[in-house]
């Protein structure tokens, strides 16, 4: 595994104090030129720091969700680079990795994928969709499933026209082909 990415606060790197609203990007989820795509940014709030993500669909957007919370402007960094790059990818210099857990890692990974499929109501799912939706989390933490295919997947699966629970398994299976 590759050493993880430094994260350094904003006073480091720019020789300024982030002012509340300030926002960071993190990256997006594939890719900033896809169709379909998921923002992550962190921002500066009164008391601490969130991340955010917000998913596109062209021009539009879909929802604007919130991921993480944290008091540290460095942790809430690594925790939005690890979502869109991979687990392990970034540190906090100041915490290291002790506050970025896994299971943190994980339902932010389905919240990116929730918005991702313009979700927006999880209790509308089945039990076979959500655990179809969590299964396919676990893969991008893992790093056996990235970002690209699975969204490509449902790019192809919302073109059918099916219902939402049916759509989630065609889309299931379209990521393993």
């Amino acid at each position: 595994m590759k050493e993880a990415k430094i994260v350094r606060p904003t006073n480091q790197v720019m020789g300024v104090e982030p002012k509340v609203g300030d926002e960071w990007d993190a990256g997006y989820v594939p890719n900033g030129c896809a169709y379909r795509r998921v923002r992550v940014t962190v921002r500066k709030e009164e008391k601490g720091w969130k991340v955010f993500c917000v998913g596109y669909k062209g021009a539009e957007t879909l929802s604007k969700r919130i991921l993480h919370a944290s008091n540290c402007e460095t942790c809430a960094k690594a925790f939005a680079l690890q979502l869109v790059f991979g687990k392990g990818y970034a540190v906090c210099v100041e915490h290291e990795s002790s506050r970025i857990n896994d299971v943190a890692l994980f339902d932010g990974t389905v919240t990116v994928l929730l918005t991702a499929m313009d979700i927006k109501d999880w209790d509308a799912l089945d039990e076979g969709s959500r655990h179809r939706i969590l299964w396919a989390a676990r893969q991008i933490v893992d790093g056996q499933l990235d970002w690209q295919k699975a969204i490509n997947a449902w790019e192809r699966t919302e073109q059918k026209g099916l219902s939402l629970n049916a759509a989630i398994r065609y889309w299931d299976a379209g990521m393993r082909w």
